[in-house]
């Protein structure tokens, strides 16, 4: 079997239970996973995964589908792209499927119909909605990460640079959000939040996230008073896992490292503003979300012209209460 994975961070964590799901259907299949090189270190370590191909862009992408050629029985196309599509075709899969969506049904022999009636329910429903090719599906595996030794150790070495005592917690702050500022929570908060749960709690600091994320950690910590450990944009996926793992909490905006936190059953404060928890929120059960919806909310939209209001709405005081409860439980 191949599976086209999503692009995104989040998205992909969201997907996870489709590739168990496919392993529990079929036992004997091997899996191929082929995946954007951002993207693709989320699959590795993954029992129901044999092999994790990486997407190149350009011409590069277009070989390697051809190369596939008559090495598939099944192909899944996660993403609704006509590209995805398309790639599955070329590829030269016996059977191609995919939800029937965005004019591609020309290369799809098992076509799913009924996306339109998943609306209101989360994006993890939602990918499990293609398994109808299979008949019902009555139980699933909730979207699961798992970290290597060398993971775990890389992790620790991390953060053993730190000079601060190894007895205090980490908590992480994952202030950006590729999306836009609509999803970003304001930095002075996330300093004034930070600054309380160092006073209160003792905690150790860290932010966390990728290249695009830079500007608004930066900001988070200019305004910061006290040491914090800036990991932004200076780890690879795989080492940024392995970090996550280590926290005691993340405070987090609605982003990839949000939902990698999740399936890493990490406790969490999940922020929204734009977007809607009920579609994208954290799938588990040790996160707090945070989320004041005004009449124009979900908007999901990339920038607000009215000040952001439903984010403004979220105080630092809400934000260290719930925090609070989580450091209490770890």
């Amino acid at each position: 079997m191949l599976v086209r994975a999503p692009n995104w961070v989040g998205d992909a964590v969201m997907s996870l239970p489709v590739l168990a799901g496919l392993s529990r259907v079929v036992p004997q299949a091997r899996i191929t996973v082929l995946a954007a090189p951002r993207v693709a270190p989320i699959f590795q370590a993954l029992p129901d995964v044999t092999e994790v191909m990486a997407y190149p862009a350009g011409r590069e992408k277009w070989r390697l589908l051809w190369s596939l050629r008559k090495g598939f029985d099944l192909a899944l196309a996660l993403p609704n792209s006509f590209e995805s599509a398309l790639g599955l075709w070329l590829a030269g899969a016996r059977e191609r499927a995919g939800y029937n969506a965005d004019g591609r049904r020309l290369f799809l022999t098992l076509a799913v119909n009924g996306r339109q009636e998943l609306a209101g329910l989360h994006t993890v429903y939602y990918y499990l909605g293609l398994l109808k090719i299979f008949g019902a599906v009555d139980t699933f595996r909730p979207p699961t990460l798992h970290l290597t030794d060398d993971d775990v150790l890389g992790a620790q070495e991390i953060l053993a640079a730190d000079p601060g005592s190894s007895s205090r917690p980490w908590v992480g702050l994952s202030p950006g959000a590729a999306y836009g500022p609509a999803k970003r929570w304001p930095p002075e908060r996330f300093a004034a939040l930070a600054q309380a749960l160092m006073e209160e709690h003792g905690v150790r600091l860290l932010l966390l996230g990728g290249l695009e994320d830079q500007e608004a950690a930066a900001q988070v910590k200019e305004r910061l008073q006290s040491p914090v450990l800036d990991l932004v944009g200076r780890t690879s996926l795989r080492q940024a896992l392995g970090v996550l793992g280590q926290l005691k909490l993340l405070i987090t905006n609605d982003s990839g490292l949000m939902h990698a936190a999740a399936a890493l059953s990490v406790p969490l404060v999940a922020l929204f503003g734009s977007t809607d928890p009920k579609a994208t929120g954290p799938f588990t059960s040790r996160a707090t979300v945070l989320y004041h919806p005004l009449a124009c909310s979900p908007c999901l939209k990339r920038t607000c012209e009215e000040g952001y209001l439903c984010l403004t709405a979220i105080s630092v005081a809400e934000v260290q209460a719930a925090a609070r409860r989580w450091l209490k439980e770890s």
